[in-house]
């Protein structure tokens, strides 16, 4: 059963009105309440203040049948901590940010915890900050507990700047390792201690953390690791990462169907049945004016068709104001009540198709900095899917699992790709063509030459010239059987941009000539794209895809297939509305059912009414 928790303020609660908030929760089908303290109160009288509204907050929700969590950020303090202090590789100070290394700020945070335990909670949840990266401009830690135990991990008495050195460049070393293992040692040990310390006051208390960007690699350790310790006796909780407020805010790149994507990714990385997911449905800062209820509903409703969490951690009530001041997200949650039963009957028996996403959770241990087409060092921003991107805002259904219709695979995500994967042909860019190249694999590249720019993308097929604005390409010469589909007129001449090649193994590629670590968009989200993926997706594995529609920006699809039905979800994450949608399916259907929509069957095609601007509508066709 798909869970709703939904966050409030415990501060502000009473203030804002309990009976009220108890209504918007009614109105969102909410089970469970999270009780958001923000940072520690070092101020005894102040941390006094805060447990006794947690606890009679607590008596009021659990009166009402509400399991009750409280949420509490880790490591961040509100002013400068008397306790050791985050660094990062460099080893500048991360504000009012501390280090789990310091055992007397963790003697501090269990006593913390111990006192929000004894307070009445069914859960505790550590927000966003129990992470080393995304904290500052570079990673963490090299604060000096780490350094001291990173050289009892080396026995080397090893500087901070040559640790550094070796972390942020050249290949896998000990070095590299022993920092990502110092950054796990710190993470654990905490939460064993924090485990430790509630099982004294009640072990049935469950435990969970919210994943962030950096706990699946640069953290040094795993989600499902933790969140396994944090629960001890009790079933593991997860919340992922990934909200709908990023697309208001276009952070680090992300547009809605790109959170949603995350999320997947993180599912199938860390799902199973012993640990229950949550998705983080966060509408920051939560008022409508800052990020719509579309946005969140977009998400929840593609969530939910995906089947890759167990529920959501839905922001639909406004932190600092009255509860019945911003009352959309809640109307909007009520008003698709009905739908979300819909898309429980067509999506939720069924399994995800489509072409299978290659991302490995740890890269950072294994990369090679820099590379020919790689120069900039960045193990942070890795986290984020570039092949998942260009896939999903062109229109073309995705999975994480399985082996897919063929699979995609860019950047470092090739130095670990299980070669089982060549049989069923392969996408990659120009980083992966180059590390399967030094790995033995034959995708056509005879040699990679130096950086050049062009003005426009010329693809072959139909002549057509697709603008780049000065993209970035490389040099390249390849095998005289690879067939270019698209070029560009560089300084260096005539250069390709894309081409497919079949090596003698019998192996098949559509490879990009794009450095899509860099600002590729101009490059890998346009018509022209979309539609060579489509076509050449047959070629690389005798396939099609389930259900494919051209030309509609940021048309975000979803397929799931059973033995003898199709379902397709379609949201449109644009501003205009898609008029009169033609999805070319893999074959002949006879019969069509639809959701939040008209259309009709015509042999291998259906043809939808309109979609209007984030709006969400589905079919099923048998």
């Amino acid at each position: 059963m798909y869970k709703i928790s939904v966050p409030i303020s415990n501060s502000n609660l009473q203030r804002n009105g309990r009976e009220a908030t108890l209504v918007q929760l009614q109105k969102l089908n909410a089970e469970r309440v999270f009780l958001a303290l923000g940072t520690y109160e070092t101020d005894i009288a102040k941390r006094k203040m805060a447990m006794q509204e947690l606890q009679d907050n607590c008596c009021f929700f659990s009166a009402h049948g509400f399991e009750v969590g409280a949420w509490i950020w880790t490591f961040l303090f509100r002013e400068k901590p008397p306790f050791c202090q985050m660094r990062t590789l460099d080893g500048t100070e991360i504000e009012n940010t501390v280090c789990p290394t310091d055992e007397n700020f963790v003697a501090f945070a269990v006593d913390y915890i111990k006192d929000v335990a004894r307070c009445g909670v069914d859960i505790i949840q550590f927000d966003d900050d129990f992470r080393y990266g995304f904290l500052s401009d570079a990673p963490a830690c090299l604060c000096d507990h780490h350094m001291a135990h990173i050289r009892r991990i080396t026995g080397e008495n090893v500087t901070r700047e040559t640790l550094r050195h070796h972390i942020v460049s050249g290949a896998k070393n000990k070095y590299r390792d022993a920092f990502l293992k110092a950054n796990g040692d710190a993470f654990r040990h905490f939460a064993h201690r924090v485990r430790h310390a509630v099982d004294e006051v009640n072990p049935s208390i469950r435990i969970s953390f919210c994943a962030c960007m950096s706990s699946w690699d640069l953290d040094g350790t795993n989600p499902r690791e933790l969140a396994t310790i944090l629960a001890g006796q009790t079933k593991p909780l997860l919340r992922l990462i990934g909200a709908p407020y990023w697309a208001t805010k276009n952070s680090w790149g992300n547009a809605l169907q790109d959170v949603i994507e995350l999320e997947r990714m993180e599912s199938a990385w860390t799902k199973t049945e012993n640990i229950e997911i949550m998705a983080e449905g966060d509408a920051y800062p939560r008022p409508r004016t800052l990020c719509p209820a579309s946005y969140l509903e977009g998400f929840d409703t593609a969530i939910r068709a995906s089947g890759c969490t167990d529920g959501i951690l839905k922001y639909g009530i406004d932190y600092h104001s009255n509860a019945d001041y911003e009352t959309g997200y809640a109307l909007r949650h009520e008003r698709h009540r009905d739908l979300y039963a819909q898309i429980d009957r067509m999506f939720g028996k069924k399994t995800s198709c489509g072409v299978r996403v290659y991302e490995c959770p740890n890269k950072i241990a294994q990369m090679e900095m820099p590379t020919k087409v790689n120069k900039t060092v960045d193990i942070e921003h890795l986290f984020f899917s570039r092949a998942a991107r260009t896939l999903a805002y062109n229109t073309i259904p995705t999975v994480y699992e399985g082996e897919g219709i063929c699979g995609i695979v860019f950047d470092e995500n090739a130095r670990t790709l299980p070669l089982d994967a060549l049989k069923h042909g392969l996408i990659l860019d120009i980083a992966a063509a180059e590390i399967l190249t030094q790995r033995g694999v034959d995708v056509g590249l005879e040699r990679i030459g130096e950086a050049t720019t062009g003005k426009s993308e010329h693809f072959r097929f139909d002549d057509n010239h697709i603008l780049a604005n000065g993209a970035v390409v490389y040099d390249i010469v390849l095998n005289a059987s690879a067939e270019v589909l698209s070029d560009m007129d560089t300084p260096k001449g005539v250069v390709p941009v894309s081409y497919r090649y079949e090596n003698p193994d019998g192996h098949r590629f559509l490879v990009l000539n794009i450095n899509t670590r860099s600002d590729a968009d101009n490059l890998l989200k346009h018509y022209q794209r979309s539609l060579q993926y489509a076509q050449t997706i047959k070629w690389l594995s005798g396939k099609a895809l389930p259900a494919y529609l051209y030309g509609n920006p940021a048309l975000y699809i979803q397929c799931k297939e059973s033995a003898s039905s199709l379902s397709v979800g379609l949201w449109n994450f644009f501003a205009d509305e898609v008029i009169a949608p033609v999805v070319q399916l893999d074959k002949a259907y006879t019969s069509l059912s639809c959701m939040n929509c008209n259309g009709r069957i015509d042999g291998d095609r259906v043809i939808l009414s309109d979609i209007q601007p984030f709006g969400f509508v589905a079919f099923e066709v048998t």
